[in-house]
């Protein structure tokens, strides 16, 4: 998975608790992750739970 090279893709920006954001932060540092590779696994993770919620209600985005 990885992350792509500076400049392919758009960047997402957001504010989250500062309780949550430094749990978040912690777990990440302690599997030798960094916070975008684990955001990006949590919103595949939840992308794929709402696919299989709601079937073919909800169809890909187009690629960019």
């Amino acid at each position: 998975m990885g992350r792509p090279a500076t400049g392919q893709t758009k960047v997402m920006g957001f504010r989250p608790p500062k309780q949550l954001r430094d749990e978040f932060e912690a777990l990440a540092e302690a599997e030798g992750r960094t916070p975008s590779d684990a955001l990006i696994e949590a919103m595949h993770d939840w992308v794929s739970k709402k696919r299989r919620q709601h079937g073919a209600e909800v169809s890909p985005a187009p690629v960019e």
